[in-house]
């Protein structure tokens, strides 16, 4: 490995300026700005390392490109499916960049700029490091195949049904990516799942306008009322879900996987801190890190209604709208709770709101035993020198349970990102001293697995 580590240190320079033209290029799926711009820069970047590409429209509204690379190696017994996302959030605020957002800007070793950690700069690494192996004269120690997607931000709406149309094209032994941050304490984090999710909006309207409420009071029903009865019963005095059968799936943790979690670094008094709280809604037998990873979730995430501006505006609202986030863990299936989540409503008597889904994605968790998972391991305490922190699962949602539920190839995720690196916000940002390591952890992966 040290010939690889040497080539990667002696172009980084180079690496980090092909990452600023690509982070320079928009790709925002929610918006439709860029993405078939981008897949040609993405191909173009890939024929150059070697890579073969195929450029595969999913169909749909807008029939995005997905962007499929190839690349085997004689001799290789096993395939490795790197999955990786090449649309970005829209930037907005605009006016909270201090750098434009598709101008990359390097700052205190760190690249600022939409894109540059989620995952433009994250995906980025796995080329470079095909790269690094090849240009050294060595041979790919595994086949690889790449998933690039172009809708991940909007919660890739057609990839699910797109694999399921494309055979075994897709078919590997394991499988990779990079999304994320490394844990806040600098140590590398290794992470077997994902969180599902299903999410709602409810409407609910009484009378046709807004209207006075001195005339009105008493008089005229605010929707707010039966909404507000409605969210108070879907929780019990202790936090659990009242949903009839929203709990029946969930897998018991395991004791191997309340062992890692113990294992896991938490520093409560600094997390309240930093989130200016008092306390976490958690008990003693069930962790922070078992809360927020393998246990199914309700959020309220967003209620608007009335008058919210300076001052007093007195009228009785005349429609609310809720909108709600269920986490979900391995069995649950989305569209189950979501019929769940209905029934519960009609039973209640609330049937005359209305309910839509806005989205919804399947949990999926690799077992800590996989026999390649101490590749993973490996390879990321090798390159940052540092016992990596293992997670059975994420507490977020990616929507890749195709993995598990079609594909059958289990997925393992090693995060390249800094804690602080902004995604989804005004001044994201990539630690370069992070993405040189990205690139080495994925090269060094690579020859990991083909040691088991």
């Amino acid at each position: 490995m040290d010939r690889i580590y040497s080539y990667i240190n002696e172009h980084s320079q180079r690496f980090i300026d092909e990452l600023a033209t690509f982070v320079k290029q928009p790709s925002i799926s929610s918006q439709g700005i860029g993405i078939e711009d981008c897949a040609t820069l993405l191909t173009q970047m890939m024929e150059e390392v070697g890579i073969g590409y195929e450029v595969m429209p999913m169909g749909g509204d807008t029939n995005p490109p997905l962007i499929y690379g190839e690349l085997s190696s004689p001799g290789a017994s096993k395939t490795l499916l790197v999955y990786g996302h090449y649309d970005v959030q829209p930037p907005e605020p605009l006016d909270a960049w201090d750098s434009p957002p598709f101008e990359p800007t390097i700052r205190n070793g760190r690249m600022y700029g939409r894109g540059t950690a989620d995952n433009k700069g994250q995906m980025f690494a796995h080329l470079k490091a095909v790269e690094a192996i090849l240009k050294t004269g060595g041979t790919l120690p595994v086949n690889l195949k790449f998933m690039f997607d172009p809708e991940e931000e909007i919660g890739s709406p057609n990839l699910d049904r797109f694999i399921r149309t494309t055979g075994d094209k897709f078919k590997a032994d394991i499988g990779f990516y990079s999304d994320g941050p490394i844990h806040p304490s600098g140590r590398p984090k290794v992470s077997f799942g994902n969180r599902g999710m299903c999410y709602v909006e409810i409407n609910h309207r009484e009378a046709g306008r807004d209207v006075h409420s001195g005339h009105y009071a008493e008089a005229l029903p605010n929707p707010n009322w039966r909404m507000i009865r409605f969210l108070n019963g879907l929780k019990d005095d202790n936090g659990r879900v009242t949903i009839e059968g929203f709990y029946d799936d969930v897998l018991p943790v395991t004791d191997a996987e309340k062992a890692v979690l113990a294992e896991i670094p938490f520093n409560e008094k600094a997390s309240l801190d930093d989130l200016k709280v008092k306390r976490f809604n958690i008990t003693d037998d069930v962790s922070f890190w078992e809360t927020t990873t393998l246990v199914p979730s309700l959020n309220i995430a967003g209620y608007a209604s009335g008058y919210g501006g300076e001052g007093a505006k007195t009228i009785i609202p005349c429609k609310t709208r809720v909108k709600i986030d269920m986490r979900l863990v391995k069995n649950q299936d989305p569209v189950d709770i979501f019929e769940k989540f209905k029934r519960h409503m009609e039973t209640e008597g609330f049937g005359d709101f209305d309910l839509k889904m806005l989205g919804c994605c399947g949990p999926r968790r690799t077992p800590l035993d996989n026999p390649d998972a101490p590749a993973f391991i490996e390879a990321a305490r090798k390159v940052h020198g540092k016992e990596p922190v293992v997670l059975p699962s994420g507490g977020g949602t990616v929507p890749l349970a195709f993995f598990d539920d079609y594909l059958n190839v289990p997925l393992i995720a090693i995060p390249y990102g800094n804690p602080d690196e902004m995604n989804h916000a005004p001044n994201e940002n990539f630690d370069l001293d992070l993405f040189i390591k990205g690139i080495k952890t994925s090269a060094t992966l690579f020859y990991e697995l083909s040691r088991i």
